[in-house]
């Protein structure tokens, strides 16, 4: 039968379990009652439940009639720390939490993808996974997975998922090849001098003024160190220090992120802020400390999985509702951890927006954001042909 007349069959069940969801947001971690529900009906859809130790999060598991590859499908179920403002009926119940990220969607859309391959069971050659994700708002969930061992319950061939997109409209998909996304480091920066009284500064080491100094030099490395054809970013968000307006603290602490899509570059602005902070803090009669929380790789997408994720989408879209991405995000995606680590990968996006609301144009983690629900049906027919096209 055709995918997509299969899935329209359960378009209206699947806005009614989005909206659900929707109303239903829970933060990275604690994403206990989305966990039950996709349990429930996984198990009713006739999916197996992975067992791997998961506080949150589903590893669903689809055998087909005949042997084959594995195809491990991958979407995120978390919410955000956010008031929704949308106004919306169905709007968070959750005072203070919200789906504005789109893991509504997502998940929503892996659900139904799982209900009607296991429908399709008898067709496949192979296996597929359902990565029901959790905690991707704090980088932390795809490594849980990884921890729990999610490859030992099959050793997946390839993975496959989507993110929405509201810059593109509703009924489209979005294909980069290579790059997509950065990595994502975060550094605090604790700038060490010596207080004493503000009218008094040749007594002192002015930890503000160092960090004023240190905070414009590392601008430099983006500009002068980093290859202009390699895409950076290098924002520090944070500055705290001192407490009174007469007196010079003894220190400063800032943090910052790093993103790049390339290792070599990663690396070595990772040693060029190192070395900036630590010099010119000493150059000035201060200390200085740099602290890394380095996470997610770079998302680099499989060509011929970005080529296969295509031919799905051409047996079910006009030609000119599948857009080729020109640019990278310097955005950053912890689906990263899992590929090519475990596998080849590829993720797509999904357009949500449209041109007669204004308010499904506000971009992610956006609190006023609208969802066009149309996005439900493709992303579930994309992923459901590229299932069937890879196991048929």
């Amino acid at each position: 039968m055709d995918t997509m007349e299969l899935v329209k069959a359960q378009e209206q069940e699947m806005i009614q379990m989005r909206r659900h969801i929707h109303q239903n947001p829970e933060l990275s971690n604690q994403e206990f009652q989305t966990t039950k529900l996709i349990q429930e009906k996984l198990t009713e859809y006739g999916v197996e439940i992975a067992d791997i130790g998961l506080k949150t999060g589903v590893v669903g598991v689809l055998k087909g009639r005949f042997p084959g590859k594995t195809l491990a499908i991958r979407e995120d179920i978390d919410a955000l720390p956010m008031k929704e403002l949308t106004g919306l009926p169905f709007s968070s119940a959750s005072d203070g939490v919200c789906h504005s990220c789109g893991h509504d969607i997502h998940t929503t859309v892996l659900l139904y993808t799982a209900k009607i391959l296991s429908a399709l069971k008898d067709e496949l050659h192979g296996n597929v996974m359902f990565l029901f994700q959790p905690a991707e708002e704090n980088g932390s969930g795809a490594k849980q997975l990884i921890d729990c061992g999610f490859d030992q319950v099959l050793k997946p061939d390839a993975f496959v998922g989507l993110h929405v997109a509201p810059k593109l409209n509703a009924g489209c998909i979005g294909l980069k090849d290579g790059a997509a996304s950065a990595s994502s480091d975060m550094f605090q920066i604790r700038v060490t001098g010596k207080g004493g009284h503000g009218a008094h500064p040749e007594n002192c080491v002015d930890p503000i003024m160092i960090s004023a100094y240190i905070l414009t030099q590392l601008q430099t490395i983006v500009s002068r160190e980093n290859h202009p054809i390699h895409p950076a970013v290098l924002t520090v968000g944070s500055i705290h220090g001192g407490q009174a307006n007469n007196v010079i603290p003894d220190y400063v602490d800032m943090g910052g992120t790093l993103r790049s899509l390339e290792p070599e570059s990663r690396q070595a602005m990772q040693e060029a802020i190192d070395r900036i902070t630590i010099s010119c803090a000493s150059a000035m009669r201060g200390k200085a400390e740099v602290t890394w929380n380095k996470g997610m790789p770079p998302l680099v997408n499989d060509t011929p999985i970005v080529d296969g994720i295509r031919a799905a989408a051409q047996k079910l879209l006009p030609a000119d509702a599948i857009k080729t991405i020109a640019d990278p995000s310097l955005g950053s995606e912890d689906f990263s951890y899992l590929f090519p680590a475990y596998g080849p990968g590829a993720q797509f996006s999904l357009g949500c927006g449209n041109d007669s609301d204004p308010n499904t144009r506000h971009g992610l983690h956006n609190s006023k954001n609208v969802f066009d629900e149309g996005c439900l049906a493709v992303g579930t027919a994309v992923l459901v042909q590229y299932a069937r096209d890879f196991l048929g």
